[in-house]
């Protein structure tokens, strides 16, 4: 269901509201019969009903305060052998993975990064540890109970201390260039950056800076060129290419604004608008989802329906059964590439005759699976909307065979560097099959897209003249072809005329 939301059909509220009896004897009320069973309807009270009613709002708070944890873990029925995508390579941030055998290499390199951080800056430690200590508590709520009750207040509070300072130390020094200074090498980057994204790897907002709070998004410029989203390039190579200045100053201009506002961000405002990212994947997803549409899909003389129909047809819009990318194109429809990487920048415009999809461009990689199985993972055990399921299966919509990758990688919608395009469409098969969507999410393209493919199979005049472009002007080799045609044809019915009726 989008947004886990609890929703009651008729058949589950008949079952609340009756009760179902069986008798034990083989008839009732004389009937002959032998030992079948007859089932009986027993109607309750208004009494009953009004608690039965109270019990179900009680479960449903209860079953949607499990779902709200900040830091949530990755849900056991989503796991079934998948678990080497969801579990930390070099470094564990949290408690869920901490301590594991095969990470002690990185607790270490962890304490180091961590004791570099407050030693370059002259910050001392014993004053953050103090500010988080007083609210471990809210901390400790962060994450599930079984995962943080081994840990006394103190050990919880130095784990998230370290964790959270060689993140950000880290961070810097990646977005710097200077990682190979702190023993960081190439070979280590992708796996860091993989684990830094992971959902059980996410440490609180309250920890990490809030780039909201900064009146220049200095903060989310960093985030952004380290999670490799960022928009605002002039912006960080005018900043970091400053040469006349060393490199500890630099990081001091960028850093000293973060442990003042520590008290502050454990404990916001009440006033604060915008709701905080609750930790750095959720500020990823939401920089990739974007905010609108480049092109918007909805014509401003648009108007909502309302009424009675409204549920039928979000139910038929639903429903709908979509193309692929191939027959997408054969009915006329031609894909390209949004002028952002946003997920959310998907749009659709008929122009009669032929249309147009413009779609965001991505790029498939061996690191695409991991970071795509945690985002989904993050939406299915938080009370986001699943925006970015529903972009997966709208891509899993365009894509069943080869032809299709093939067709989008040559729209430059796709970037294939994980092998052959039968790989690449097995992927978008398999990795968002069985999973609920928001039904909103592209609500309007779909339905553009549908209208569109059934008026253009119900006009014969537009098949035909479709099925020309495609078969004779499908390229421009073939339009030059026709081109010269053309002018051979007008030449030489120019050259006979002359030669019949030759001027005197």
């Amino acid at each position: 269901m989008a947004g886990n939301e609890v929703i009651l059909s008729e058949e589950d509220l008949t079952k609340n509201l009756a009760k179902i009896e069986q008798p034990a004897g083989g008839d009732d009320g004389g009937s002959g019969g032998g030992g079948s069973s007859a089932t009986k309807l027993h109607i309750i009270t208004f009494s009953e009903f009004q608690s039965k009613i109270l019990e179900l709002e009680n479960e449903k708070k209860s079953a949607s305060s499990t779902l709200k944890l900040q830091c949530p873990e990755v849900p056991q029925r989503l796991r079934k052998g998948d678990e080497v995508y969801y579990e930390p390579q070099v470094m564990s941030f949290g408690p869920y993975h901490h301590g594991k055998p095969n990470l002690q290499a990185g607790e270490t390199f962890k304490l180091k990064l961590a004791t570099t951080f407050f030693r370059e800056f002259g910050i001392p430690a014993e004053g953050i540890y103090n500010t988080i200590i007083q609210d471990i508590e809210v901390l400790r709520n962060c994450y599930s109970p079984q995962s943080t009750k081994e840990y006394k207040d103190e050990e919880l509070s130095v784990m998230l201390l370290v964790d959270c300072y060689a993140l950000l130390w880290y961070i810097l020094c990646v977005c710097l260039g200077d990682h190979e200074e702190d023993g960081i090498g190439y070979q280590d980057l992708s796996r860091i950056h993989q684990d830094a994204l992971l959902l059980e790897n996410q440490l609180p907002y309250q920890l990490l800076p809030d780039p909201s709070e900064l009146a220049n998004d200095d903060w989310t410029v960093i985030f952004q060129e380290f999670l490799g989203l960022s928009t605002d390039d002039s912006f960080f190579q005018e900043f970091f290419g400053i040469k006349e200045k060393p490199f500890l100053r630099k990081m001091k201009n960028y850093c000293c604004r973060m442990f003042l506002p520590i008290n502050h961000n454990l404990n916001p405002k009440p006033e604060k608008k915008s709701k905080p990212c609750p930790h750095l994947l959720d500020l990823y997803r939401k920089i990739l989802l974007g905010d609108q549409r480049s092109y918007p899909t909805h014509s401003k003389t648009a108007s909502v329906k309302k009424g009675p129909g409204l549920v039928g047809d979000v139910k038929e819009q639903v429903m709908a059964s979509f193309r692929n990318v191939k027959e997408l194109m054969a009915a006329g429809i031609r894909i390209k590439r949004s002028p952002t990487r946003h997920l959310r920048d998907i749009s659709f415009h008929s122009y009669g005759i032929t249309a147009c999809l413009r779609i965001p461009p991505i790029t498939i990689d061996n690191s695409t699976k991991t970071l795509f199985l945690n985002l989904i993972a993050y939406e299915m055990s938080s009370d986001v909307p699943h925006d970015f399921i529903s972009y997966l299966r709208f891509l899993d919509s365009l894509i069943d065979h080869a032809d299709d990758v093939k067709e989008l990688q040559s729209a430059g919608v796709l970037q294939n560097y994980l092998g052959t395009h039968e790989q690449v469409a097995e992927f978008f098969n398999t990795v968002s099959s069985n999973l609920e969507s928001n039904f909103h999410a592209y609500k309007d393209v779909r339905v553009k897209i549908r209208k569109y493919l059934k008026s253009h199979y119900n006009n014969k005049l537009k098949m035909w003249i479709t099925q020309c472009l495609n078969v004779y002007f499908d390229s421009p080799w073939t339009i030059i072809a026709w081109v010269v045609a053309t002018l051979v044809l007008f030449f030489t019915a120019v050259q006979a005329y002359f030669a019949v009726f030759r001027p005197k």
